[in-house]
């Protein structure tokens, strides 16, 4: 079964200095980049709560940066509570965690096998998208990550919302990095449609 990651540039919520713990959206129903929808309804954790690491990056060959200790469905949004270790503990888990709680990073992605899904047609900024509708899955990981899929969510840290840097007149209205994303995208379906 093939492995699928999904990202989100996610909402932190009830951050906990002392416990070291927030709560964030792994992910959500909406439409990402790539067209692909994740039905809520249709998450199995079972597994992932039998070893609920948070990976970084999706690298399986370094240790752990955090882990989850509660996870649930609400609202169309997969929830997690993430734990972060101490310094003493694992220093680079530490920086990840500062680079969260100082709003340096805001995106996890979501690892899962599909278990049972649908191709859609969706327009997204102009362009005509083939995307897949995941309508169960099994969440294998959850990842810290720097790249985010799913533009729609804005991360929120002791109720304080992150808005978007505005566009300064004259300039482009996408940034380079959405440029990298549009064409990471077009090679990725081309890819698609071409298996």
């Amino acid at each position: 079964m093939k492995l699928v990651h999904k990202t989100l540039d996610c909402q932190l919520g009830q951050l906990d200095d002392q416990a070291r713990t927030f709560w964030a959206v792994a992910s959500t129903d909406q439409v990402d980049r790539q067209g692909d929808s994740i039905d809520a309804a249709g998450w199995d954790f079972a597994n992932f709560l039998n070893n609920p690491v948070i990976a970084w990056a999706h690298d399986y060959n370094q240790p752990p940066v955090a882990k989850a200790l509660e996870l649930r469905v609400e609202n169309g949004r997969l929830l997690f509570l993430a734990q972060f270790p101490t310094a003493e503990e694992y220093p680079f888990a530490d920086t990840v965690w500062r680079l969260y709680k100082g709003g340096y990073m805001r995106a996890f992605s979501v690892g899962f096998a599909p278990l049972q899904s649908r191709v859609e047609s969706r327009v997204i900024e102009g362009r005509a998208v083939a995307g897949n509708h995941y309508l169960k899955q099994e969440l294998y990981e959850i990842s810290c990550v720097t790249l985010p899929a799913n533009p729609e969510a804005l991360a929120t840290l002791g109720g304080l919302v992150r808005q978007p840097l505005p566009t300064p007149r004259g300039a482009a209205r996408k940034a380079p990095v959405g440029g990298l994303i549009d064409r990471l995208v077009t090679a990725s379906l081309a890819r698609r449609l071409d298996n």
